[in-house]
């Protein structure tokens, strides 16, 4: 029995454990979400730019441009591209660790339910024990009745 209640503390140790760290998945899920949820944003913006100064170039190339211009929004565009290649490439990075963290978190999940369906047969198991007992000495207690009747009727 003493044995019993080891195993059972020892599931509960490893439940709450499995506990913590689906709660500590769902947190580092929430910050990966919010940070590419962030650098989706940045990609937007550095794209309204890229399209803004495309808009801007044409217009000026439309009413004519010294060359020195023509560099400098080249140039600024050119930067604009980079950091949308840089954005990208961040966005895909971060869809990765979300995607990795959502596999760990599934598997802490899966993790807490083995545990907490082990504690639930166990705590059935006991209940069956209890239960056999009880009903072992209700018939020890009726068979000691009725040999104490039949003796007190002699």
């Amino acid at each position: 029995m003493a044995n019993q209640h080891h195993g059972k503390f020892a599931f509960i140790t490893l439940k709450k454990l499995a506990e913590k760290a689906v709660d500590d998945k769902l947190i580092k899920l929430k910050h990966a979400h919010e940070n590419k949820r962030n650098a989706q944003s940045q990609l937007n913006v550095l794209n309204d730019y890229y399209h803004e100064y495309q808009q801007r170039l044409n217009n000026a190339l439309s009413s004519g441009i010294k060359g020195s211009e023509l560099n400098n929004f080249n140039a600024f565009i050119m930067a604009i591209e980079q950091g949308i290649a840089q954005q990208k490439k961040l966005l895909l990075t971060l869809d990765i660790k979300q995607k990795q963290i959502t596999n760990e978190l599934n598997q802490s999940q899966k993790s807490l339910n083995t545990y907490t369906t082990l504690l639930d047969k166990q705590h059935k198991k006991l209940l069956l024990q209890q239960s056999r007992l009880q009903q072992k000495l209700t018939d020890e207690f009726a068979q000691q009745q009725i040999a104490r009747r039949t003796l007190n009727e002699y």
